[in-house]
Formats: structure tokens, C-alpha cells, sequence
């Protein structure tokens, strides 16, 4: 894709850098060694007025942002309060995952500056190769129920002989390993719908993996969480001290947009997946879905639908950009399904795109 720029680094790095850019607001004290354990609120369940912990006193607050991720225990400590459990909707692909880090090979012709080999519903299995900072290959593979990949050093190779292209096979054959592979199957898409219910405390949100949590392929857990606290601090940036609380009800419901678009891709994709479980797709999904294949086959070739495309996968444009009357034509008369499937989808190895790797 012109133009096209990926910024990469390893969950160590990334979290030293936001831990040390956060930590240099010095209005910001971090505590830790001892995870909160539940909420302290009012006897009648209104409001949120402090964080209990597992050791040490409670922590006195205005207000309350549970940000903690796909492990989140706010319908336990809202009960707790008093307070019914939110509705939920959830769709499980039942995707595993594998990683594990490789040394980069020193042959030119071997060092792929990224790949990414795309499953099909019919062989759910693909990978994705990216470089990471320490001079180290990150590399996943995918696969949905019972193709779920394995981490043992044997089965994680033969896996690769098995991907639509032999390219990533060909890459990590005879490369050095950097760690044993971790494997991961806790992916389905799960919206706790807490901007429906009917009682909500005043001084407490629950934003990112914590409200809305997307299959983890799609990579959209940072982007959606980083949309919401955008949403957060335009809400009150205005606001008094005092009036913040207040508005908690208002913000959880004014967040849902953030989420939406996330959602609608991760779910529709899921649903391609005979394995998937959850409400099955109506008709507009299945219209939504034949074209998007359409358009991941132009994506592959043509600039100008693979730029909207990775841009509306990333959520840095909005989905029109894929329904202009332009574009809706170019994709339905140029770009056609295969009635067969094909070994590979993918063109010859061209020119990579633009890295940089970030250096601790």
C-alpha cells in the first residue's frame, strides 16, 4: 500500500513507554502490588465513591475508570452495589493463536519486513509474521476450532507446512527460536451492553476490553479502548470537579460509539466461520460480507481499494470510504471471487513497505 507506514514493538517496550510517558504528569501517582478487589459506593447503590484493594486501605475517588481489560470484574463489584448484570452479546469464532519470537535469519533474500498469510472459511488456518524491536521476528499462527494451532516445537512448524502459501514456512525453516510459543484461546467478541442499564452509579465508567471486547485477531482492542478515553476527556474537559460524577451515565452511553465500527467488522468476519457461535447473521451481514470479499481480492492488487480498505480496518477512515458510489463500482465490475479456491491470493514479493523498530 503506498504510503503505508507500520510502527511495531513488543509489549515490553510499549508498556515502558506509556507507563513513562503517563508517569511524567506529576498529578499521576501509580499504586501497585496489590490489584482492586471491588468497589465502594453509597448504601443505595448511586454512586461510586472509592476502589477497595486487596491489601491496604480503600482509595477515596471522585470518580472511577475500570480499564482493566478483558478480565474486568465490574459486574461482580456492581452487584455487589446492588446493581443488576448488564445484557450480553457474545460471538466466539473459537480462534486460537500461537506465538512465538524467532531471530532474524541474516540471508537478505529471508528477511521479510512483515507478512501476513490470510485463512479461508473452509481452512481456517493463517499467520502473520512482524518484526519487533531486540532484532527479533514475532510470529502468530491462526486457526479456529479444531485448527487451533499447537505450541510445541514440532506441531508449530508442521502448522506453517500446512498455510495457503509456503512463504512463512519458507522464512522460519532452520531459524533460530527466541522463546518456546505461547498459546491463547480466550478470543470471542463479548459487549457487555452497560449503557442499557436501567440503574447506573454516578462516578464510575468502564471503558476498552473492560465494556467491549473483540476477537484479537483483528487488532482493534487499543485503537477502540484509546476512542473511548478520547470520548472520556472531551466530556469532561469542561466540567467542574464536582459535575464529573454526575456525568458517568452520560459518557458510558456517548463511548458505545467507539466501539461500534470494531464490532461490526470483528463479528461479520467471525460469522464467515462455520465454528462461530453466537445470533447468526442476518441478511444485511451476508450481503455486507460478499462484499467485502470482493474487496479483499482488489485489496490485494489495486492501491487505491487496499488503501480505504487498511484504512477503514484500522479504524483511521470511516467505513463510507468503502461505500462511495466510486468505489462500490470499481470493486463490483473489477473484482470477482474465485469459483475455485487458490493456493495462494497473494501477488509476488515486491518492495516491502516503510519500518521502523522502536529501540528500548
Amino acid at each position: 500500500m503506498p504510503g503505508a507506514k507500520l510502527l511495531v514493538a513488543g509489549r515490553e517496550l510499549l508498556d515502558w513507554t506509556v507507563r513513562r510517558e503517563v508517569l511524567r504528569d506529576e498529578r499521576i501517582r501509580l499504586r501497585s502490588g496489590s490489584p482492586a478487589t471491588g468497589l465502594v459506593g453509597a448504601p443505595d447503590g448511586r454512586s461510586v465513591t472509592g476502589v477497595e484493594f486487596r491489601e491496604g486501605d480503600p482509595l477515596a475517588a471522585r470518580f472511577v475508570v475500570d480499564a482493566t481489560g478483558r478480565t474486568s470484574r465490574a459486574p461482580a463489584w456492581l452487584a455487589a452495589l446492588g446493581h443488576a448484570a448488564p445484557q450480553v452479546t457474545r460471538y466466539d469464532s473459537r480462534l486460537g493463536y500461537s506465538s512465538r519470537y524467532f531471530e532474524v535469519p541474516e540471508d537478505p533474500a529471508r528477511r521479510w519486513h512483515g507478512m501476513y498469510v490470510q485463512g479461508r472459511p473452509d481452512v481456517p488456518r493463517g499467520a502473520v509474521l512482524v518484526p519487533q524491536d531486540g532484532g527479533r521476528w514475532l510470529v502468530t499462527l491462526i486457526g479456529n476450532g479444531e485448527h487451533a494451532p499447537p505450541t510445541d516445537d514440532d506441531g508449530f512448524l508442521d502448522f506453517t507446512r500446512s498455510l495457503r502459501s509456503p512463504a512463512l514456512h519458507d522464512a522460519i525453516r532452520g531459524v533460530t527460536p527466541l522463546s518456546s510459543a505461547t498459546g491463547f484461546r480466550a478470543t470471542a467478541n463479548e459487549w457487555r451492553h452497560y449503557e442499557r442499564m436501567d440503574r447506573w452509579p454516578a462516578g464510575f465508567v468502564v471503558l476498552g476490553d473492560a465494556a467491549c471486547r473483540f476477537n484479537p485477531v483483528y487488532g482493534h482492542g487499543m485503537t477502540v479502548a484509546a476512542l473511548a478515553a478520547d470520548v472520556l476527556r472531551k466530556e469532561i474537559r469542561d466540567l467542574a470537579p464536582r459535575d464529573v460524577p454526575a456525568a458517568a451515565r452520560r459518557i458510558q452511553r456517548r463511548t458505545v460509539a467507539a466501539s461500534e465500527v470494531a464490532w461490526q467488522i470483528a463479528t461479520s468476519e467471525d460469522l464467515r466461520y462455520a465454528e462461530t457461535e453466537g445470533p447468526p447473521a442476518d441478511r444485511a451481514t451476508r450481503i455486507l460480507q460478499r462484499y467485502m470479499s470482493r474487496v479483499m481480492v482488489g485489496a490485494n492488487t489495486d492501491p487505491a481499494v487496499s488503501s480505504r480498505f487498511f484504512g477503514v480496518l484500522s479504524l483511521s477512515t470511516s467505513p463510507n470510504a468503502l461505500l462511495s458510489p466510486g468505489t462500490v463500482v470499481r470493486v463490483l465490475s473489477e473484482w470477482h471471487l474465485p469459483t475455485t479456491p487458490t493456493a495462494t491470493a497473494y501477488p509476488p514479493h515486491h518492495d516491502p513497505p516503510q519500518v521502523r523498530t522502536l529501540q528500548a
